[in-house]
């Protein structure tokens, strides 16, 4: 029972502790971009998850670098950036463009992306991504060990197929990729609708019975999951040859497969 004072009410027992430093990663979790720039005839793109919209009006985007990255000093001086937003099949560029420095190497050259021009600014913008955004920087912030970069939205272009009025759910090669850290990525995956409650409803018993029935969705999933698991599982002890495509492994659900054959996405055991 918890009391009216929330200083008297205990945390539940899930509540885990963790350094503050956490918070950044767990506010992980959009789409990445792809930051592109030039300074001097010399081209620049660097792979970054810390950006939010500020404003609506005028359009403001904030991007933060760290302080030391080549792209932090291209910025400042070009005073614009793009933001390219890559598909998944530019997964593995994502992840190499992070792990090189713009100083050492000409990235894009290195990785052959294919470029096009863009509207109102002059860094390149990138072949093979779901939307574009090109901003000219209005100010810089130096915030800790990180610099932030306010920048005024000039142009924005979207694929369709991937981008209406918000993210698409269609062919996944078309969905953008979502950062969770380190070399971890993921994708949209389906649409999850909220009802809010009309004005005759009581919004306290309304929210109850959706939290009841999400909780029974989530237990009807775990059993059906284990069920397939389950005859999975006894094909694989015949020897069998299995699909695992229309599964859900996820959650705590182990599948031994060392004695069977399996069908499925090639590329997914080494993906991140």
């Amino acid at each position: 029972m918890t009391s009216d004072d929330t200083l008297l009410n205990a945390p539940p027992p899930q509540a885990e502790q963790r350094p503050p430093a956490f918070a950044s990663r767990i506010l992980l979790g959009g789409p990445v971009v792809l930051v592109t720039t030039t300074w001097r005839g010399k081209q620049n793109v660097m792979p970054l998850a810390w950006h939010s919209p500020l404003s609506s009006d005028p359009p403001l985007i904030g991007i933060a670098i760290e302080q030391s990255r080549h792209t932090a000093e291209m910025i400042s001086h070009a005073e614009e950036f793009a933001l390219n937003v890559p598909k998944r099949p530019l997964l593995h560029h994502v992840q190499y463009l992070g792990a090189m420095t713009g100083e050492e190497i000409d990235k894009l050259d290195a990785t052959q992306m294919a470029t096009f021009a863009p509207t109102h600014i002059t860094a390149p913008l990138l072949h093979g991504c779901a939307a574009w955004v090109e901003c000219e920087v209005q100010e810089v912030l130096p915030l800790g060990d990180h610099v932030l970069f306010v920048g005024l939205v000039v142009a924005t272009r979207v694929d369709p197929a991937s981008f209406d009025d918000r993210w698409l759910f269609g062919d996944e090669e078309s969905r953008p990729l979502h950062f969770l850290g380190g070399n971890a990525y993921s994708s949209l995956d389906r649409l999850i609708e909220a009802r809010v409650p009309r004005d005759f409803e009581a919004p306290e018993r309304v929210l109850r019975e959706r939290l009841e029935e999400e909780l029974e969705l989530s237990r009807d999933a775990r059993e059906r999951r284990e069920q397939q698991i389950g005859e999975l599982e006894r094909e694989v002890e015949r020897g069998n040859v299995v699909d695992v495509a229309e599964i859900e492994l996820g959650g705590d659900g182990a599948l031994d497969l060392s004695s069977g054959a399996v069908l499925g996405d090639a590329e997914r055991p080494d993906s991140p």
